[in-house]
């Protein structure tokens, strides 16, 4: 069989696929059980721009690239990994470009600029991956960008000047879902890494995403309705949760790790449902 006909035989595309998509979820549960400790998760490109360009990681003091750091230098910049037009050839060498980086953290190739790279720790001991787990790693970053933009939106929505509460609140009943409020600062440390640590997850995002509707407000230049202002506490990170009928649930001021947010959402979700 030809390389033409390889590439055109149901059967053979059928099983190209499989290869190349079929290990996309566990390298996503992967990399965030054995890599987000270091390589935080998506962060917008304006803000790492301000982190780097601007204040010098002082914003985010971010010790590793982020995963679409990871995956911008991977796939689309200047020493990106293999050749775009034989995806099966690049996973492999994805995999080996992977081995080297987590194995080897002195010698390993920096995908980033220098101006970047120079705020990471590239001493420290990594992790080490067997085969499989590599596989499925390169999957995950291979195909990220594409999972992120074609499913997914963005997971708030920012408010930095006037904030409607009531058109969010008729949003909110209309899908039956729960309004989440954060009250955050540019300047608050303990907003990004709730940031970086904790909205980044997988699970919470998806529980996010089903059940909540979530926007952060700054609260430098914005003022908060008056039904939020007599709970919150001058803390940020604060979240007010409102039910799909109005309703001030519960608030939470301060920051949190995964799994007490995680039950913080549980229980706000038994609350509305009593509501």
């Amino acid at each position: 069989m030809n390389r033409k006909n390889l590439f055109t035989s149901p059967v053979l595309l059928l099983l190209l696929t499989v290869s190349l998509f079929g290990d996309y979820k566990e390298g996503e549960r992967l990399f965030a059980s054995q890599c987000s400790s270091c390589h935080s998760g998506y962060i917008p490109e304006r803000q790492l721009k301000e982190n780097f360009f601007k204040a010098k990681n002082r914003l985010l003091n971010l010790k590793a690239p982020t995963v679409n750091m990871l995956v911008y230098g991977i796939m689309r910049g200047p020493k990106k990994i293999g050749d775009p037009e034989d995806p099966e050839m690049r996973r492999i060498e994805i995999e080996e470009f992977l081995r080297e980086y987590l194995e080897h953290p002195e010698e390993r190739q920096t995908l980033l600029s220098p101006e970047i790279n120079r705020y990471f720790d590239t001493t420290h001991p990594l992790i080490r991956l067997d085969d499989d787990a590599l596989a499925n790693l390169a999957q995950y970053l291979m195909h990220y960008s594409g999972d992120r933009h074609g499913r997914t939106k963005p997971l708030k929505r920012h408010y930095d000047g006037s904030f409607d509460l009531k058109r969010l609140q008729a949003e909110a009943k209309r899908s039956g879902k729960i309004l989440i409020v954060e009250a955050s600062s540019p300047t608050c440390h303990y907003c990004k890494k709730m940031d970086r640590e904790v909205l980044s997850d997988p699970e919470i995002r998806r529980m996010l995403r089903k059940d909540f509707i979530l926007a952060e407000v700054n609260v430098r230049t914005t003022r908060l309705p008056r039904k939020l202002a007599k709970a919150y506490q001058h803390i940020t990170p604060s979240f007010f949760f409102l039910s799909p009928g109005g309703e001030l649930l519960s608030s939470y001021p301060g920051s949190w790790t995964q799994s007490d947010f995680a039950s913080i959402l549980r229980e706000n979700l038994r609350k509305a449902s009593r509501d």
